[in-house]
């Protein structure tokens, strides 16, 4: 499922407001200016891929900056992609710059500060991800970020760049399965491309870990909706004792429990914003993804989310509904 949100839906004296709370809201905590007194127009359409949330977006010039003030008032803990696919843009953090142009890409780090800047109307892709996801392969990612990685030029950061277009404009059509793979492999990619340009050494990597990895990932995604699946489950799936698959996913920065919690929580709360499932029940979609304790699911969901399933499903049927009308009024 994917979200789409634009400026064309509040009146054009707001329309720069709106937009700064857009991107607070899909990325992390910003300040953001504007370059240019004419109407300001930007639009977002964002969606999730497993643990990758995936944001195309368009606007015209402006200023960002993840300030410390940000930084200290939050607990966002991702790194971030942009693949820039239309116009220019400048990027610099960790006293590194990086100029993109139509293809290139550049990594940095939502715990320190960083700035994003745009002279010109521009596209881009943006990838968000837990950096434990980034840490697992490189212990010294840090020294990736706002680093131009240039979309021609080199083998490598090339397939990437064609890489990330590809999975932006398909992951919606995949099957679970066959998500969690693409999300392994796309990292794994993006890793390699950026230790390749920058010369940061990768972790060494273990062959059958990875593999059992990406087995277990995938039998969980295949096995959801069984209120059953326990991580002693998922490991005899793999051949392979708990206390390891244990080790395997510490390795990303989480426990196997709160993997398998996270996947649930995802598929109900893309289920609840479906408006082709309005007709089913909070608990029904809850059962279907392997709850069985609603008061649970509540609170765990609000401890997520930052609202309640119910909250969260009518604040999405509404702009659905809203995107509907502005849609036929253009038309």
């Amino acid at each position: 499922m994917q979200t789409i949100l634009s400026t064309e839906q509040v009146e054009e004296w707001e329309r720069f407001a709106y937009w700064r709370e857009m991107i607070c809201d899909v990325f992390v905590q910003l300040d953001a200016s504007q370059l240019s007194r004419q109407r300001f127009a930007g639009r977002i359409a964002t969606g999730s891929l497993e643990d990758i949330q995936i944001s195309e977006l368009s606007a015209d010039p402006q200023h960002v900056v993840r300030s410390k003030r940000q930084i200290a008032k939050s607990r966002e803990d991702y790194f971030l992609v942009s693949l820039q696919t239309a116009g220019q843009s400048y990027t610099e953090q960790d006293q590194r710059e990086a100029r993109l142009r139509p293809g290139d890409f550049v990594l940095y780090d939502s715990t320190r500060p960083y700035v994003l800047h745009f002279e010109q109307p521009f596209q881009q892709i943006v990838f968000r991800f837990p950096r434990s996801l980034l840490l697992a392969r490189c212990g010294q990612a840090e020294r990736m970020t706002s680093v131009r990685i240039p979309g021609t030029q080199h083998p490598v950061s090339a397939l990437v760049s064609t890489l990330l277009r590809t999975v932006a404009s398909s992951y919606l059509y995949l099957d679970s399965i066959t998500r969690v793979r693409v999300v392994e492999s796309t990292l794994d990619l993006l890793t390699t491309s950026l230790s390749t340009v920058t010369g940061v050494k990768l972790n060494e990597s273990n062959s059958m870990a990875n593999v059992h990895r990406v087995g277990a990932r995938a039998f969980i995604s295949a096995h959801l909706s069984d209120p059953d699946l326990t991580p002693s489950l998922v490991a005899a799936s793999q051949g392979i004792s708990t206390r390891y698959l244990h080790k395997l996913f510490e390795a990303e920065g989480q426990s196997v429990a709160a993997f398998i919690r996270n996947r649930r929580l995802e598929q109900c709360r893309r289920d609840l914003a479906d408006r082709k499932q309005i007709q089913r029940t909070v608990t029904d979609i809850a059962f279907q993804w392997g709850f069985n304790d609603v008061a649970h699911f509540s609170r765990i969901f609000k401890h997520r989310f930052g609202v309640s399933p119910t909250e969260y499903r009518n604040a999405a049927l509404n702009t659905s509904r809203e995107e509907k009308r502005s849609k036929k009024t253009t038309e």
